[in-house]
């Protein structure tokens, strides 16, 4: 591609990383995906305890895939949750 169609479009995509929502937690500021990760990892954590319990694991047959969706669709879903409403 040219380097004059490409210059221009990464400039306008850098600046777009600070237009994503700021959280303030105690004076500091936090990115929302952050906060986002964060309360995936716990559901993700608490589903993880509930598939132990239930003996579901031996089911989801390539258990890192399944592991990963699984975490990635948690952290979109909280999010879409909580901050797309902004």
């Amino acid at each position: 591609m040219n380097v004059w169609i490409i210059f221009p479009l990464l400039l306008v995509l850098l600046t777009m990383t600070g237009c994503d929502p700021q959280i303030n937690i105690a004076g500091a500021y936090f990115p929302a995906w952050l906060l986002s990760g964060l309360v995936a990892l716990a559901a993700f954590w608490i589903l993880h305890l509930i598939f132990l319990r239930t003996k579901m694991i031996p089911f989801f047959v390539p258990i890192p895939l399944f592991y990963a969706a699984l975490y990635i669709a948690l952290t979109c879903g909280c999010w879409l949750l909580f901050f797309a409403a902004r």
